[in-house]
């Protein structure tokens, strides 16, 4: 079983919404030359902090 699967499943379970990084589309580069972008951090929180707190975000 695939562990990307699996962490999928868990947070559909439960109930989790990604809050996305602002202003940031990569949290970890190589710093090469021609570098490697990848997104290595995720944040989540459940619907209700959002119907609380609508203005939330990730700032990197």
């Amino acid at each position: 079983v695939n562990d990307i699967f699996i962490f999928n499943e868990i947070i559909g379970h439960l109930g989790l919404l990604e809050l996305p990084i602002k202003g940031r589309a990569y949290t970890w580069s190589n710093m090469q030359d021609n570098p490697l972008l990848e997104q290595l951090d995720w944040f989540f929180t459940s619907a209700n902090w959002i119907s609380v707190y609508p203005m939330s975000q990730v700032l990197p």
